[in-house]
């Protein structure tokens, strides 16, 4: 039977968190017929082999290196044989129920790109996972500290809708990467991820690019997956931070060219100096303060 869902992972290790994940998956499939695909991006945890071991249904596609997340989500795409591609963190759990009602959506709203599910964090708070597309106003408020000492004015922490309640969204900008449900019709004009994008950003410059080619982005409150945050960069959270830095001017250069990436570079250099002095002030010192040292050096680097 061909697969009404295609569920794409990229594993990087994430063997921890793959077992809950799958059997999210396996409950799912008593409804929906999946066909899931791990793309490990060279784990050196056992991951693979505990896979083809425990898991031989899972299509297993083997990095000898990391290749980044968007890359080896294209992977992951280029191989799917369904109609309807779910992006999906391995530190996920999909509700059944949800799963449904978000290729219910999908299936009614052909102007749809991508439908994303209300995403919960481990203890059950609602996460911010969808926002407006960034502007340097925006950047501005998140790395200087605006949306921190103004949570619910849209002028300062209106990047993720702050001070607007959740089961009210529908249409957004874009939505978290740790779960979206795509078309193929959507895919085919849109194209894959961007891959110059290592990690962090690739979903929103993706939705920008659906919303470019004439499609929209949905929020579904009522589809609710658990997201439990961030596994894969536990332990490299100083490459994590540099990759993410790196992302965003890459994202301002794109899509709003080199002047707003040397004001991106700009905020970003500012906010690096103020928490470097900060932590150099603190207990922590100079060990602590080395990744805004190194985050200096990625900015103005890209």
């Amino acid at each position: 039977m061909r697969p009404s869902v295609s569920v794409i992972l990229v594993s990087y290790r994430s063997r921890a968190v793959l077992g809950p994940c799958l059997e999210s998956l396996a409950t799912c499939e008593l409804r929906v017929p999946l066909e899931v695909i791990v793309v490990d991006n060279d784990s050196q945890d056992g991951t693979v082999q505990w896979l083809e071991r425990e898991h031989p249904s899972v299509r297993v596609i083997a990095n000898p290196h990391n290749r980044g997340f968007a890359s080896a989500v294209n992977q992951g795409l280029a191989v799917a044989e369904a109609e309807h591609m779910l992006l999906l963190n391995p530190d996920s759990l999909v509700d059944a129920a949800g799963l449904d009602r978000l290729i219910a959506t999908l299936d009614s709203d052909l102007s749809c790109a991508v439908v994303a599910p209300q995403l919960l964090d481990e203890d059950g708070t609602p996460a911010r996972s969808c926002g407006r597309f960034p502007t340097l106003w925006t950047l501005a408020c998140e790395h200087l500290w605006l949306s921190r000492l103004f949570p619910r004015a849209r002028w300062a922490a209106g990047y993720k809708y702050a001070g607007t309640p959740l089961e009210t969204l529908d249409e957004v900008g874009w939505a978290s990467g740790a779960a979206l449900l795509i078309p193929r019709r959507a895919l085919r004009l849109v194209g894959p991820l961007d891959a110059g994008f290592f990690m962090y950003m690739e979903e929103v410059d993706w939705c920008l690019r659906a919303h470019q080619a004439g499609f929209r982005v949905r929020y579904v409150h009522d589809a609710v997956f658990t997201h439990t945050g961030q596994h894969a960069s536990k332990g490299s959270e100083g490459r994590t931070y540099l990759h993410n830095l790196r992302s965003r001017v890459r994202y301002f250069r794109k899509h709003h060219g080199p002047f707003a990436a040397a004001v991106a570079k700009l905020i970003l250099g500012v906010s690096l100096v103020a928490k470097w002095v900060s932590v150099r002030l603190g207990a922590r010192g100079a060990e602590a303060s080395a990744v805004y040292v190194r985050g200096l050096e990625a900015v103005w680097a890209a």
